[in-house]
C-alpha cells in the first residue's frame, strides 16, 4: 500500500476525531503528525477537572485521550490505510498528574501489526515529553478495508448528534 502523505492522515484523522462523540465532548484534536508518529491534544477545560482541590484533570478523561491516540495511530503506519479499529486491550501506567490549567498531549505509534491486530504503545505529557504523566500500551483489532463514510457519513455525522 501506498505511503499517505501528511495531510492526508491529517484529514483522515480530523475526520475520525469528528466521529468520536466523546473525544468531540471532551475538545479532542489534532497537534502534530511526525512520519509514524501522531500527537493529539486535550486542551484544559474547568468541565474535566477531576479534582476541585487541585485543579487536576480527572483520571477518565486522560483515559479517553489516551485510548483515541493510540487507537487513531494506525492511521500513521504507512504499511496500512483507513480501517476501523475497536479496543481490544489498554494499559495506562498513571505516573502522575498534569499540572492544573495545562492542556494534555497523547504520542503515540504503531509497533507491531499483524493481519487482524495493531500493537501501540504511547504516553501523556504536559509540559515535557521527557516527564510523562502517563505511559500506555494496548493492541486494537484491524477492520481493513472499511470507508469511514460506511461507519458514518460526514454529512449526517452532525444530523445524527443533534
Amino acid at each position: 500500500m501506498p505511503k499517505h502523505s501528511s495531510s492526508k492522515k491529517a484529514l483522515m484523522i480530523n475526520e475520525v476525531c469528528e466521529l468520536i462523540p466523546h473525544g468531540v465532548l471532551q475538545g479532542i484534536c489534532l497537534e502534530s503528525i511526525d512520519g509514524e508518529e501522531l500527537t493529539l491534544r486535550l486542551p484544559y477545560r474547568d468541565e474535566l477537572v477531576g479534582n476541585p482541590e487541585t485543579g487536576t484533570i480527572h483520571s477518565g478523561a486522560l483515559t479517553v485521550l489516551l485510548d483515541q491516540t493510540l487507537s487513531t495511530a494506525g492511521i500513521c503506519h504507512d504499511s496500512l490505510g483507513p480501517a476501523l479499529i475497536p479496543t481490544l486491550d489498554l494499559r495506562i501506567d498513571h505516573l502522575g498528574t498534569a499540572p492544573p490549567g495545562k492542556d494534555i498531549f497523547a504520542v503515540a505509534r504503531v509497533y507491531k501489526v499483524t493481519r487482524r491486530v495493531l500493537f501501540v504503545e504511547g504516553f501523556a505529557y504536559c509540559e515535557s515529553r521527557e516527564k510523562p504523566i502517563a505511559r500506555a500500551t494496548g493492541s486494537w483489532l484491524l477492520i481493513p478495508k472499511l470507508e469511514f463514510d460506511e461507519i458514518a457519513p460526514i454529512d449526517q455525522a452532525g444530523a445524527q448528534q443533534q
